[in-house]
């Protein structure tokens, strides 16, 4: 643990969408975005990509002081899975929000079983709580899915250092 610096989640979805053989048999391509906004990372690869795993390379959060007087960081972090589906088949674009939501599943189930391991780091992922949203079929043109939103909470070291200030 690195109370100078914070948990990599960027990486760690990585991982898990590395790992991940649902994401990897459809085709999931790994990328990051700016907020619901851009989605940069999907639009690059949207005429040769079917299917996108995007992970929000910016978050809200908010520095507290827990219950024993240390101070912490919480940050959301969003995840989008998108897929793209025939818009003149209903049934593309259901099987297309299925797959998400089976991977969002999947996902959930690891982080569920990474909670221990990253608490014994003292990252916190708060997964009693896991908000989520699906975009419907008209989201991007013939592309739909959802995203999700878990926090983080980490010890951060406020101790004053004289040496980075001017007398």
């Amino acid at each position: 643990m690195n109370a100078k610096q914070l948990f990599d989640y960027i990486g760690y979805f990585k991982g898990l969408w590395e790992r991940n053989k649902l994401a990897q048999a459809e085709k999931f391509k790994w990328c990051t975005c700016s907020g619901i906004e851009t989605l940069q990372g999907p639009l690059q690869q949207f005429r040769t990509a079917n299917a996108f795993f995007c992970v929000d390379d910016t978050n809200d959060g908010a520095t507290f002081r827990g219950r024993n007087g240390g101070w912490f960081k919480k940050r959301t972090v969003t995840v989008f899975l998108l897929h793209r589906y025939s818009m003149k088949d209903m049934s593309s674009y259901e099987t297309a929000l299925g797959k998400c939501r089976q991977l969002m599943q999947q996902l959930l189930t690891r982080m569920l079983t990474d909670e221990d391991a990253l608490s014994n780091d003292l990252v916190y992922l708060r997964t009693e709580s896991v908000l989520s949203r699906e975009l419907g079929q008209y989201f991007l043109n013939g592309c739909t899915g959802l995203y999700f939103m878990v926090e983080v909470s980490e010890p951060v070291d406020l101790t004053y250092d004289a040496s980075e200030w001017q007398s």
